[in-house]
């Protein structure tokens, strides 16, 4: 499942997978918070993979994959905070596809990379 995450910018798209995550959860609450977001402009994003995810149903891969060739333009700056060396290999061979920036973080690290993605902001505080 994800959680949103409180108190970032307005243009910080901010959630922790925790839990298994499904299609469902990318259907009812990633997808549609994501394209309200972009409507508004390019979108910051922190992304954080906590260690009580037990991991990724197929289809909620599927629809990670084709939500992010999608929209790979649309994401201004990305985080990922995250101790799973799998996605951290993922995220590090995928990078230089990204058009904005892409950091990656280890979960002790997520105050530096909440100041990073804070920093990178210019809409207020929602």
């Amino acid at each position: 499942m994800f959680n949103i995450i409180e108190g970032l910018p307005a243009d910080v798209m901010a959630i922790e997978a925790t839990g298994k995550v499904t299609h469902a959860d990318y259907r009812d609450t990633l997808i549609p918070m994501a394209e309200a977001m972009m409507a508004q402009g390019p979108v910051k994003m922190l992304y954080v993979i906590g260690q009580d995810c037990t991991g990724f149903e197929l289809e909620a891969r599927w629809d990670d994959g084709t939500f992010g060739i999608k929209h790979w333009h649309d994401f201004s700056h990305i985080a990922v905070a995250s101790d799973r060396a799998w996605l951290n290999a993922m995220v590090s061979m995928f990078k230089p596809l990204f058009h904005g920036d892409v950091r990656l973080f280890k979960l002790a690290e997520l105050p530096v990379a909440k100041d990073w993605i804070n920093s990178t902001s210019e809409r207020a505080t929602s």
